[in-house]
Order: structure tokens, then sequence, then C-alpha cells
């Protein structure tokens, strides 16, 4: 049965393999998408369940296959997922997280509009139990079809020959017409001309791939089973929605300026309604083979053959990675495979590089020749991508290759220079909602309620700093996260900025000077949060504020220049500079870990282990930010909590946070003594 799902899964990564494998199991496939532990369990359990000698010993695994033949351990496999021990932390997330909630949101949209007891959904019983069984779901949807009193249908499904269709909302019109509605929890799914200097968003480019195929899919099926279908629109989230009544998830009567349905799409051209737009072939473009009928003729094409092997292709990585790749190449992460070569322009590399690697076959970053990957970024910088390619050649012995000019640069410019008096290593966590959760807030805005700072005088000593007290060596640790319970609906990020001026000022610096840096990790993030602040006129009236957020925001620099900018590179980068790679990268270093635990009053790797001491339950920033964000659904709830103490869930949120700032605190004085001779590494100087 082809359902919107393969559709879309074919049209994105145009690879056989993975269909195959959705039409011969889709429920497994799910159970094997969403898990690398299932993946490899599924595996072993196939293994061990064949003979020795029943496969040879260059023979692939064939999950398609196995799926066929060994359907008894699918229980099995989900019985151990289930059995995954969730933390505590992880649970009380679990339980506040409601992925469904813009589903019936919009379901309650519509009873409003045409009266609860008009409307029907299908995937439910009448003990509120969800329906698994899809025949039943398709039988009350045909029910529901031919009984006129029913105005407005959710969650039903058709079927015709082996295609399966699952709308959202249909609207049944006075005629006994319909209107078929998507609904999407984004506020973003028309694309838009790029203009320069261009704010109007009036006129559509046309409707993202991504959302396209769903609804086109739907529109094909309703069509050809003899639905009478008048009108298609997008239902979705109103970028500029504020909440008017402070309720959860949302008051009735904001319901209207919450949603935008979409029928129509203003091309700049010829404006249409989505329903002629589909007819018209417009989603096509110039590739004929986009259109709807020509995709399902591949599906079906695909589902004839009998033996289909995955084949090593530039859509396997191609965003988002495919959830096979560690199945289909158990060599996807071996840091030679051409899957681990960087396509960051960023970094110095390309995605059209690595598509025209893999469309000739080469597997291996080792056997790309240096002389088609440039040496050098446009600004004369070193490119990561060459470096990449240099060390899986074995091309430079040492494990780290470093510019000392460009490093020097780096440094005399945006640390060491004289007129810089402190150093201010600071890091937001934040969370977002598809609705608001607090005042001057919209859909999916991202809302700062938590930082962590280490600030450094110019003459800090980290070897008389303590880190549980956070002081000691002219270095001192501040922090801030809001408290959902007091606050409630009121906006923590003011609270926050209002903190942060207070703590800044405590500690001798002017917080409208220019002789402290602010140092963050990938600056995009901050810098967009700090001026989104400083522009928003309806959460403060304070200019004193604004004017201070605006000089933190031109103090930020970026401590990821550094790897960037070709100044320090390490083999085991990978050709990746994230935090979360370069940190653990040197503290795990041998030569660092030898330096500082000899000069530091305190333990070196502990201190920046999410996982030490009490704190270990919130490791990694979607933990952190879901965990607050649940924590405040569970207030607006009024609901009580009888497991860990609040006041020990934010103390671990906290704790997580003040890793991540002093890990950049750490990275700094690595680079601050190799440049200044105190600490050797294994490295080569160019």
């Amino acid at each position: 049965m082809i359902t919107k799902i393969i559709v879309k899964d074919y049209v994105f990564k145009k690879c056989p393999y993975l269909v195959s494998l959705e039409l011969e199991d889709k429920t497994m496939v799910e159970l094997l998408k969403n898990s690398l532990n299932a993946q490899r369990r599924y595996v072993e359990l196939v293994e061990n369940e064949e003979d020795d000698d029943s496969r040879g010993p260059n023979d692939e695994f064939d999950l398609n296959e196995a799926l066929r033949e060994y359907p008894h351990l699918r229980k099995q496999v989900f019985a151990e997922e289930e059995l995954i021990e969730k933390n505590d932390v992880e649970k009380l997330i679990e339980q506040y997280n409601d992925f469904q909630l813009i589903s019936k949101l919009s379901r309650r949209y519509y009873e409003l509009m045409y009266g609860e007891e008009n409307c029907r959904i299908c995937d439910v019983d009448e003990n509120g139990e969800t329906i698994l069984d899809q025949r039943k779901i398709v039988r009350l949807t045909k029910k529901y079809l031919l009984d006129k009193s029913v105005k407005v249908i959710f969650e039903g499904q058709l079927e015709i020959d082996n295609l399966r269709a699952r709308f959202d909302v249909l609207i049944r019109n006075d005629d006994d017409s319909f209107d078929l509605i998507e609904v999407k929890g984004t506020n973003t799914v028309f694309e838009h001309p790029k203009r320069q200097g261009e704010t109007d968003r009036s006129v559509d480019k046309g409707i993202k791939q991504k959302y396209l195929y769903d609804l086109l899919f739907q529109y094909y099926v309703y069509k050809n089973a003899g639905l009478d279908v008048r009108e298609i629109g997008y239902m979705f989230t109103n970028r500029n929605f504020e909440m008017s009544s402070p309720a959860y998830p949302i008051a009735d009567s904001d319901l209207n300026d919450l949603f935008i349905v979409k029928t129509h799409i203003n091309l700049e051209d010829n404006p249409m309604s989505i329903k002629d737009y589909f007819d018209d072939g417009r989603y096509v473009g110039k590739e004929p083979a986009n259109s709807i009928e020509n995709i399902l003729d591949e599906i079906n094409h695909i589902a004839t053959l009998k033996t289909i092997k995955p084949e090593k292709r530039y859509d396997c990585r191609k965003g988002p990675k495919c959830p096979f790749i560690e199945m289909c190449f158990p060599d996807a992460s071996d840091p030679n495979s051409i899957f681990r070569l960087t396509n960051w322009n960023l970094y110095g590399g390309a995605w059209t590089k690595t598509k025209a690697f893999m469309e000739r076959k080469i597997e291996y970053i080792s056997d790309i020749p240096l002389t088609e990957i440039a040496d050098r970024k446009k600004n004369g910088k070193i490119s990561n991508c060459y470096t990449q390619v240099m060390y899986q050649k074995n091309l430079i012995d040492k494990k780290y290759q470093i510019n000392m000019k460009e490093l020097k640069d780096i440094l005399l410019k945006d640390y060491l220079n004289d007129g810089i008096k402190w150093l201010v290593f600071f890091d937001f966590e934040s969370f977002q909602h598809c609705v608001p959760l607090v005042n001057n807030s919209t859909p999916w805005k991202q809302i700062v309620s938590q930082y962590s700072m280490h600030i450094l005088r110019n003459d800090y000593d980290l070897t008389k700093h303590d880190f549980e007290s956070g002081r000691g060596g002219n270095t001192y640790h501040y922090e801030f996260i809001g408290n959902h319970d007091d606050d409630k609906y009121i906006n923590p990020s003011l609270n926050l900025y209002i903190t942060l001026k207070k703590q800044l000022e405590e500690v001798g610096i002017d917080p409208y000077a220019k002789d402290y840096k602010v140092i963050v990790f990938n600056k995009n993030f901050e810098n967009t949060r700090l001026d989104e602040f400083a522009k928003d006129t309806k959460l403060y009236n304070d200019d004193k504020l604004r004017e201070f957020v605006k000089n933190f925001r031109n103090n930020v620099v970026d401590l990821l220049d550094f790897f960037t900018s070709g100044a320090i590179y390490c083999r085991d980068f990978n050709g990746r500079g994230s935090l979360k790679v370069v940190q653990p990268t040197f503290a795990m270093d041998k030569d660092v870990l030898e330096f500082y635990n000899k000069i530091l009053p305190f333990d070196f790797s502990e201190s920046l282990d999410y996982h030490s001491g009490k704190h270990h339950l919130v490791y990694n920033g979607a933990i952190c930010l879901d965990l607050y964000k649940s924590l405040l659904v569970r207030s607006h709830l009024n609901e009580e909590h009888t497991g860990i103490p609040t006041k020990d869930l934010l103390e671990e949120a906290l704790a997580y946070c003040k890793i991540d700032s002093w890990g950049t605190v750490i990275i700094y004085d690595i680079i601050k003594n190799v440049y200044e001779g105190n600490l050797k590494l294994d490295c080569e100087i160019v």
C-alpha cells in the first residue's frame, strides 16, 4: 500500500531501497527509522536466526528480505525498545510534550465554526481511544462521507487500488462537494522570491516541496476515488499571532487569529487557487519527472522488483540525512567515508562537490584528488575541506595543524587587545513552542529563559579558580534561569536581561563600555536573540536597557572563528567544528589532560562532563530546553509533580549550561596557552 509518507520519502531521497522497505513493513520501518539501536539489534537477531553458511562473506544484509522472512523478530525488537530506561527528566518531558497539539487546535477551530455536533473524527473511537485498525478508519470515513449531517470530517482516509491517503480536514459544502485542508504546525508553507531588500512576502513563488507532495498525493487519490474536491488549502500558524487571553494551550477567542487558511497561491504572473495550481501542473516546473503520476509509476515499478540493494548516493546524505545510512553502509561512520566529507561552505566545502564525487563513485575521502579541492577560501584562509582530505591521505602526520599567524591575528584582535579588560564567556538556552507559552511571544519564536556566564578579567589565573563556587583567580561564574511557577505567562526574557546587566555591574564591568568582549561559540544564535530583544518595544520600554543589549551584542566575538579560518584543525574533528566536537576532542587529548591536571585545583575532566557528580539527568541541549518548556506547561495546567523537586530540576538545567560556558573558557585557554608556548600539542605549524 502506497501512502503519502512513502511518496514524500521517495521524492526527497529517490531511493528504491528505502521505498521497498516501507512497502514491505511500514510499522517496523518507522521503528527502525527512529532508533539506530533497533536497527543494529534487528540485524543481530536476523544474523543469529540464520545458519552460519546461509550467507556468503560478501553478501549484504537485506532488510527487505529479513522483514519478510523473520516477522516474529519484530515483537522482540519492539519489546526491547520499550524496555529502554528513561531518566526522570526525560519522563517529565515526554509527559508534557504534545506533538498533536496543532491538530487538536485545528479541530477545535472548525468545531467552533460548524458546531461540535456536526464534526466527526475518524481515528478515535467512542471511548476516546486511538483507532489503529486502518480498515476501520476507512469504513468510518466512508460512513461520514455518506452522512450529509456531518459537515466536517477529521483524520479520515480513503483507499483506491494500492493507494491510501489520509486527510487532516474535509469540509462538506452545500452542493455536496468538499474542501480539502492540510494542517501544518509551521508558519512557512510557501516559497517566496528572494530579492535584495525585499520585505513583502505577499507574492508566492510556490509551495515548499516538503509540504507539496503530501497534499498533492491526497488530491490525486480522492479525485480518482470520485470525491468532488472543490477547493484545496493549507492551514498554518500565523507568524504574527500573540495571545490576548492567557490560557493553555490557547483561549477559544484567540483561535481565529492563530490560524491562517490559504486556498489561493498568489503567484506573481498569475494568482490562482491551489486546486488550479495542482491541476495546471505548475508544481512540476521544468521537470516532468516531478509529476505525481510519474512518481507513483516509479514506486509501483519498485514494488515489482524482487531484489533491491542500497546504492551509495548523494541523496543518502542530503538533508535530512537518511536514517538507514548506518544500516545500508556500515562504513558511513568511518572518518574516511565520503559521507563524512565536510560540505559546509563555512568550512571550505560545498554540497556540489560532495554530489559530484558521489556521482563519480568516489566512496572515500582519501580517493579525492587534491587538485579538485581548493586549499584556500576566498579570503585566503586555509580550507578545512582541503585539510580534511590531506589528513585522510595521510599527508599530515601530526594530530593538529595550526596556522600560527591566523591564530595570532584572531587573538590580538578579539581577545588580547590592550583595550580589552574583560572576557565574558556566554551561553544562552531557549525554548520555542507551536503556540505562545508566555506573553509577547509568537508561534515558534525562540524565548531565552536561561544563560550561563563565565567572566574572566584580563589577568585571570585558572590555577586559583574553584569550579564549584565559580570564584577565584579573577574568574567569576554567573547564571540565570526563569521561574516558571512565579512568572506563569510573564516572558522570562525581560528579567533575564535585567539580571544580566546587574551581574556585569556586580563584577565591575560597565555594561555600556567597549572594554569587554562577549565570547560565544557560533554567534548566529546569540546575535539573533539579542537583535530580537533590542527591537522588541512591546516587551519593554526602557531605552537604557535597550542601549545595553545593543552594546552587549556589538561586543560579541565568535570562538568558532579559530576553527573555520584554518587557525587550528585537529584530525579528530573530521571536518566539523561545532562545540560538541571541539570541546570533547580537546578535553580528551592526552597533552591537554596532563597540562590541566597539573595546574587546576579540581578535576579537569569532571568539570567538562555532563554526566558528572549529582547532575546527570540533563545531558544535552534538547533536554535542557524541553525541560523548562515542560515545567512551564505543567505550571499552566496547575499540575503537581511528585517526582524530582522543581528546585533540583532547575539545578540540573543550570549545571548543564554551566558546563557549556565553562567549555568555551577551556577552549580559549588551550588556544592561548598554545600561542604562548605553555602547552605543547602534537601539531604541525603552517
